[in-house]
C-alpha cells in the first residue's frame, strides 16, 4: 500500500484527474449498454445518480453516448437518454439544495424514481400490459439497489488507499458494486467466452481468501447471480456459490487449495448440465484460478490488511512490558536486603556508624581525653567499637573485659562506655528503620521509591493501551460517509472514559462537526464533545473526548491565625477526566507552616500529574520530607479525587481533619484517623470511597476550621440552598472562630458543589 502511495505521488495530478474522468466516462457507456429486463439501462441510471459532483457530467455524458449507440432503435435510445439527463439534473439539484454530499439513500431513491417515471411514461404511451409492468418493477428494484451500492463505492474509493481497514459491511458494499458492473461488461465476448466471467470468478477466489467459506459463498452467489441474469446461462449462480464455499473451506489448509476447490466445483458444471456454454464457464474458471496463483503473497497480505478488519493494538501486547516492570520492581526492592545480608555474612552490624556516634555522645561528650581518642589519626577507637558491637550482637552482652584494644586497656570510662554501647544498640534495634543499615536521618530505604515507581508503571500500563477494534472500524465508516478522507481512526477506552483519535487528509469541503460528533458518539457508545483539530504536516489530527457527566463548582475561604499569613495551602487540577483537590496543613502557623504546606502540595501534585498513583506519590513525598536533615517537616495531607464520568469520589487522608458530604438534607462525616507525613518512613493514606450525585455538597477543611463539635458545620451545610459556594466556605470559617469552638490555628474551608 505504501508503494502504491509513492507511485501515485509521482504521477501528476492532471494525469490522474484525466484518467479518473476517462474511467468514469467508459463505465457510464458500458453500463448503458446493459439492459437487464426492459428497455431502460437501469444500471447506468443508478451510476449517474450515485456519481459525485466532480464526475457527474462525465458519467452522464458516457451513459447518454452509450444509450444512443447501443440502443436497438432511435426511440428507445432517446428515451434512455432523457431518463439519464433527468437523473443527473435531479441529483445535482438535490445536492445544491441540501448543500451536502448525496447520501446512498438519496442516490437510490433518485435512480428508482427516474427509472419508474420513465418506464411508466413509456407504458402509458404504448399501452399497459402485465409483463411490461413486471419488467418495470424489476428495473426499478435493480436501479434502487445499484444506486445505493454505487454511492457507497464512491464514498469508499479514497478509503482503499488509507490505513483504516474496511469492515465486513464496507467490503460487501464493494463486492456488490463489482457485481453491478459485471452485466455491463458482458457485452464484450468472443464467441461463448465472456471475460466478465473471469473477473467474477477471480472476485470469488479473492473473497474466499480474505473471508474464507462465508466470503467465498456470498461472493459466489452475488457474482454468479449477476452473470446468470446478464448472460442467460442457468446454474452459474449455484456453481459459483458452491465453488466459493469449497474454496474457502479448503483454503484454510493452504493457499493453493483455494483455486483447487473452486476448479473442482466448476468441473462438475459441464459434466452435469452438458451445455456448450458450461465448457466455456469451466475454461473461464480455470483462467481465473491461474491468475489467482500468479498473484504474489504481498498482494494478498495487502488485501487482508485492507479488507480483513482492524489490526489494532490490544492489551495483550502490553503483558510483556508489565512483566518486565514487575520483575524490575522486585529486583530494586531487594537491593538493600542483599546489602544487609552481605554485611551480616562479613561479620558487620548494620547501622554501626550511627551507633558509634550515639555511644560517643553518651560516654565521651565531657571526657578530657576525647580529642586523643577520636581526633588522633592513629587512634583505633572506632575499630574497637565496631568489634564491640559485633560481640554485643553475637552474645547479647557486653562488659569491660570484652572491650577490645585500646578501650579495654586505657579507657577511663570503661563502665560508662559499655552502658552507652548497650543503650545505642537497643535504640538501633528498636528503631523502625535502623536495621536496614541506612543513615538514621534518612529513615527509609532509598530504593523503595524506585521500586514503587516501577510497580506503579506496571499497574497503570494496560489502562492506557486498551483499544476497541469494532468501535474503531465503525468510526471509520461514519467518517467516510461524511466524505472525510480518513487515514486512521482508533477508539480507546480507559476505565469508564472513551476517546477517538482520527488522522485525515486536509478536507476539500467543510464538514458539519456537530452532526459528525453525534454520530461518532453513537457508534462508539458514548457522547463526545466537539473535536479539537490540529494540523501536522500534510495531515489533520482530530481528538474526540467523551463528555463528562458531572461538573464541579467550588468556593474557598481562608483565615490566618496571626491575621497575616495562613499556614494552610490548597490547590486543584484536572487530569484524564478526574478532578483532584489537595489541602495541606503545615506544622504550626504563619509563613514557615505555609512554606512547608506549599512545597508538600506542589511536589505531590506534580507527581500525580506525571501519572503516579496516590500511594506511590505519597511515599515519594514522605521520603523527600524525611531527607530534610536541618529541620523537622511535618504536614497533613487531605486529598480528594472525583471521576467526572462516573461520579466516584475517593478521599485520601494522612493526618487530615474530617470531610463532610451533604445530600438531601443529610450530612455524613468522613474521618479516617492516621499520622501525618514526614514522621515515619512507612507513611500511607487511609482511603474512603463514595459515589456522588448531582446536588451533593462536599466540604474539605483544615483542623483549624473544624470546631470541637460538628453543629456549626452541620447547620451551615443544612442551610445551604445551592447558591454561592464561596459564601458557604466563608461562613464555615467564620463559624469556627466563634465562642469556645474555635481552634487556635489557621482556618481553610473548600466547598465543592456537584452539578
Amino acid at each position: 500500500m505504501e508503494r502504491a502511495e509513492r507511485v501515485r505521488a509521482k504521477i501528476p495530478y492532471a494525469v490522474r484527474f484525466a484518467l479518473r474522468q476517462t474511467l468514469c466516462l467508459a463505465l457510464g457507456g458500458i453500463l448503458a449498454a446493459s439492459r437487464l429486463f426492459g428497455g431502460l439501462p437501469s444500471l447506468a441510471i443508478a451510476f449517474v445518480a450515485a456519481a459525485e459532483n466532480g464526475y457527474l457530467a462525465t458519467a452522464c455524458a458516457g451513459a447518454v453516448a452509450g444509450a444512443l449507440v447501443f440502443s436497438p432503435d432511435f426511440l428507445s435510445g432517446c428515451t434512455a437518454a432523457a431518463a439519464l439527463l433527468c437523473c443527473a439534473v435531479i441529483s445535482f439539484s438535490l445536492r445544491i439544495i441540501t448543500r451536502t454530499r448525496e447520501t446512498p439513500a438519496a442516490a437510490a431513491g433518485t435512480a428508482m424514481l427516474c427509472t419508474a417515471a420513465t418506464g411508466f411514461t413509456t407504458l402509458l404511451a404504448g399501452g399497459f400490459y402485465l409483463s411490461g409492468v413486471l419488467l418495470l418493477f424489476c428495473d426499478s428494484v435493480i436501479a434502487f439497489g445499484a444506486g445505493f451500492f454505487y454511492a457507497r463505492c464512491f464514498m469508499l474509493r479514497r478509503a482503499l488507499r488509507r490505513t483504516v481497514p474496511l469492515d465486513s459491511g464496507e467490503s460487501l458494499t464493494l463486492l456488490a458494486g463489482i457485481c453491478a458492473l459485471l452485466p455491463g461488461l458482458c457485452m464484450f465476448h468472443f464467441g461463448q467466452f465472456v471475460p466478465a466471467r473471469i473477473l467474477g470468478a477471480l472476485a470469488v477466489l479473492l473473497a474466499s481468501a480474505l473471508f474464507w467459506e462465508v466470503g467465498g459463498g456470498v461472493a459466489g452467489l452475488l457474482c454468479g447471480g449477476a452473470l446468470e441474469i446478464a448472460c442467460a446461462v442457468p446454474g452459474v449462480a449455484c456453481c459459483m456459490g458452491i465453488g466459493g464455499l469449497a474454496a474457502g473451506l479448503l483454503g484454510r489448509r493452504h493457499r493453493l487449495l483455494h483455486p483447487v476447490g473452486f476448479l473442482l466445483t466448476a468441473l462438475l458444471f459441464p459434466l452435469l448440465t452438458q451445455q456448450s456454454e458450461a465448457v466455456a464457464v469451466f475454461a473461464e474458471s480455470a483462467a481465473a484460478c491461474a491468475l489467482f496463483c500468479l498473484l504474489p503473497p504481498s498482494v494478498l497480505q495487502t488485501l487482508r490488511d485492507t479488507f480483513g478488519g482492524a489490526s489494532l493494538q490490544t492489551d495483550r501486547q502490553n503483558e510483556g512490558a508489565r512483566m518486565r516492570l514487575r520483575a524490575a520492581s522486585r529486583a530494586v526492592s531487594e537491593i538493600t536486603p542483599q546489602l544487609i545480608r552481605r554485611q551480616l555474612q562479613a561479620g558487620k552490624v548494620p547501622g554501626t556508624a550511627s551507633m558509634i556516634r550515639r555511644a560517643r555522645e553518651l560516654a565521651c561528650a565531657d571526657c578530657a581525653g576525647e580529642d586523643v581518642c577520636w581526633k588522633d589519626a592513629s587512634s583505633d577507637v572506632p575499630d574497637c567499637l565496631r568489634e564491640a558491637f559485633v560481640c554485643l550482637q553475637q552474645k547479647q552482652f557486653l562488659d569491660t573485659d570484652a572491650l577490645p584494644g585500646t578501650l579495654g586497656r586505657s579507657c577511663r570510662r570503661r563502665n560508662m562506655l559499655c552502658a552507652a554501647c548497650i543503650q545505642a544498640y537497643e535504640e538501633s534495634s528498636q528503631s523502625p528503620y535502623a536495621s536496614s543499615g541506612i543513615p538514621e536521618w534518612i529513615g527509609t530505604d532509598p530504593f523503595d521509591a524506585a521500586s514503587d515507581l516501577l510497580a506503579d508503571a506496571a499497574q497503570t500500563l494496560p489502562a492506557r493501551e486498551l483499544t476497541l477494534p469494532q468501535e474503531s472500524a465503525a468510526a471509520g465508516r461514519v467518517l467516510r460517509s461524511y466524505g472525510v478522507p480518513v487515514r486512521s481512526a482508533i477508539c480507546t477506552s480507559a476505565g469508564e472514559r472513551r476517546a477517538l483519535t482520527v488522522v485525515t487528509d486536509p478536507l476539500a469541503e467543510p464538514v458539519r462537526k456537530s452532526a459528525l460528533t453525534r454520530e461518532l458518539g453513537g457508534v462508539c457508545g458514548c457522547t463526545f464533545d466537539l473535536p479539537t483539530v490540529r494540523s501536522a504536516g500534510d495531515a489533520l489530527h482530530w481528538h474526540f473526548a467523551q463528555r463528562a457527566k458531572f461538573c464541579l463548582r467550588t468556593g474557598t475561604a481562608q483565615i490566618a491565625a496571626d491575621g497575616k499569613c495562613c499556614g494552610d495551602y490548597f490547590l486543584t487540577f484536572a487530569r484524564e477526566g478526574r478532578q483532584t483537590f489537595l489541602l495541606c496543613d503545615g506544622m504550626g502557623t504563619g509563613e514557615s507552616a505555609m512554606a512547608d504546606a506549599q512545597a508538600t502540595a506542589e511536589i505531590f501534585a506534580s507527581l500525580l500529574q506525571a501519572g503516579l498513583s496516590f500511594a506511590c506519590a505519597l511515599r515519594t513525598v514522605n521520603t523527600a520530607l524525611l531527607l530534610r536533615e536541618d529541620t523537622e517537616s511535618v504536614s497533613t495531607m487531605d486529598a480528594l479525587q472525583v471521576d467526572l464520568y462516573t461520579g466516584k469520589a475517593v478521599f485520601y487522608k494522612a493526618g487530615a481533619a474530617a470531610s463532610y458530604l451533604a445530600r438531601d438534607g443529610r450530612t455524613e462525616r468522613i474521618e479516617t484517623p492516621c499520622l501525618p507525613i514526614g514522621i515515619l518512613p512507612d507513611a500511607a493514606f487511609r482511603e474512603t470511597a463514595r459515589t456522588l450525585q448531582k446536588g451533593d455538597v462536599l466540604l474539605m477543611a483544615s483542623d483549624g476550621a473544624c470546631a470541637t463539635r460538628d453543629e456549626p458545620i452541620l447547620r451551615a451545610l443544612s442551610e445551604f440552598d445551592g447558591g454561592s459556594a464561596r459564601t458557604l466556605a466563608r461562613k464555615i470559617c467564620a463559624g469556627a472562630s466563634a465562642g469556645d469552638f474555635a481552634a487556635p490555628d489557621d482556618r481553610t474551608a473548600l466547598v465543592i458543589v456537584v452539578e
